[in-house]
């Protein structure tokens, strides 16, 4: 899925939290018309002021939202994207990478 999901961004297919979403959806066969629902969440625009990354994540597995946003802190350093976007060690396509890596491997 990271891979899948970095690649969608990279592409600029969509933004960050419908690359996340793709990458689920591809992966488990969803529909792919879903990933429409995630447009208005990039750029600091998903609700709360999340990262649209993790914004994603957290709505394919909503039982695990403590996890996931635990493991994206630790390795972005916060969960906001006004907060986390200006990091120069971590590009947006690497938090979209790391948002499906999390889901990904979570049980």
């Amino acid at each position: 899925m990271k891979d899948f999901a970095k690649e969608y961004h990279a592409k600029h297919l969509g933004n960050c939290a419908m690359s996340v979403a793709a990458a689920w959806l591809n992966a488990h066969g969803g529909d792919p018309a879903e990933v429409e629902k995630f447009k208005a969440c990039g750029a600091g625009h998903a609700p709360g002021g999340l990262c649209g990354a993790l914004y994603a994540a957290i709505q394919y597995k909503p039982e695990k939202e403590a996890e996931i946003i635990r493991e994206f802190s630790r390795v972005t350093g916060g969960t906001l994207c006004k907060e986390i976007r200006p990091n120069p060690n971590m590009t947006c396509n690497d938090r979209v990478g790391l948002a499906a890596e999390i889901l990904e491997n979570l049980p």
